[in-house]
């Protein structure tokens, strides 16, 4: 990288702003990706109980092995298997046909849940359990109508236990330093080479996320696919740290 090139790239970087959790859709599904002891669980924590404090969320279950973290979810939420997460969506898609037909909001379903499913992946990815990528591309939909919101928070270690398909329908996919190049490299294909793909834009893009994961430490990097006319980095990559 030339001069010129390594200084429009510090321009970008700076240009970078904090993610507005409070533009987040009302209904996503977001990936969380990190190593062990990076910071996942918590940086999910910060952004949820947000979203408690924004009104965009008032229920939260969590599915998880270990049933660790998470405290402001409580005994009966939380759950080792994922039976009860076919539960839940079965019952968002009767809530959600009901409030399309009910045209009085005061008999309207109003639940707005959080999901958080922490390192299921390869569960999600057998065949047995295809839920993931029917989540990814239609879970979003299954609160569409009235005052219901459904928000998923996949939690994961490797960026290849998450099928593809998922990858490219999420809203939000949270990230910091990977240390695997393999995976490294599929972020920037599938994310940092949006504007342009050039061999001096695809240096940008690399440049780009080696400094922002290294900016600060427990840094991440969010990568907003949700967002539509993008026309330069700002408009899609944010960062976010837990307070």
């Amino acid at each position: 990288m030339n001069k010129d090139e390594e200084c429009e790239c510090i321009n970008i970087i700076n240009d970078i702003e904090s993610l507005n959790i409070e533009e987040m859709p009302n209904s996503s599904f977001n990936v969380v990706m990190g190593s062990r002891r990076s910071g996942k669980s918590y940086l999910t924590t910060f952004i949820i109980n947000k979203m408690i404090d924004l009104g965009k969320i008032n229920c939260a279950f969590l599915f998880s092995k270990t049933l660790a973290d998470f405290d402001m979810i409580g005994h009966e939420c939380r759950f080792k298997e994922l039976d009860e997460l076919h539960t839940i969506v079965e019952n968002y898609k009767v809530m959600n046909e009901y409030n399309r037909l009910q045209p009085k909001k005061r008999l309207q379903f109003n639940i707005k849940t959080a999901v958080i499913i922490d390192d299921f992946a390869i569960s999600l990815k057998d065949k047995k359990n295809s839920i993931l990528e029917n989540l990814a591309v239609l879970g979003r939909h299954y609160a569409k109508y009235g005052e219901l919101s459904l928000h998923f928070f996949i939690l994961s270690q490797s960026l290849t236990k998450i099928p593809r398909v998922v990858r490219l329908n999420c809203d939000c996919i949270f990230m910091n330093n990977i240390a695997s190049a393999l995976e490294r490299d599929m972020i920037l294909d599938e994310n940092f080479y949006r504007i342009a793909s050039g061999r001096k834009n695809k240096q940008i893009g690399k440049d780009l996320y080696h400094g922002l994961v290294t900016k600060d430490d427990f840094v991440f990097v969010c990568v907003e696919n949700h967002r539509q006319n993008i026309k330069e980095y700002k408009d899609y990559i944010k960062t976010i740290k837990a307070d």
